[in-house]
């Protein structure tokens, strides 16, 4: 049986890596909130680098309702 399975489709982004080549950990720009961030692992420097990634699926936030939006029946 041959069953295709379906790869999503992916492009290069931006990410910090650890430089210690005994750790694997990195993680998407996107989601560093510091300038310089620290190895979420071994807390070791990171630096900047390139991986090729799926796209991430944005969440939208539901709108936050208005107190005159529904016009009042007398």
């Amino acid at each position: 049986m041959d069953i295709e399975t379906v790869k999503p489709e992916v492009s290069p982004v931006p990410i910090w890596r650890c430089r210690s080549s005994e750790c694997k950990a990195w993680m998407r720009e996107e989601l560093v909130e510091e300038s310089t961030p620290a190895c979420p692992i071994c807390k070791g420097n990171m630096m900047r680098s390139m991986k090729h990634l799926p796209k991430l699926a944005k969440k939208l936030k539901p709108k936050k309702k208005q107190q005159n939006d529904t016009p009042l029946l007398h």
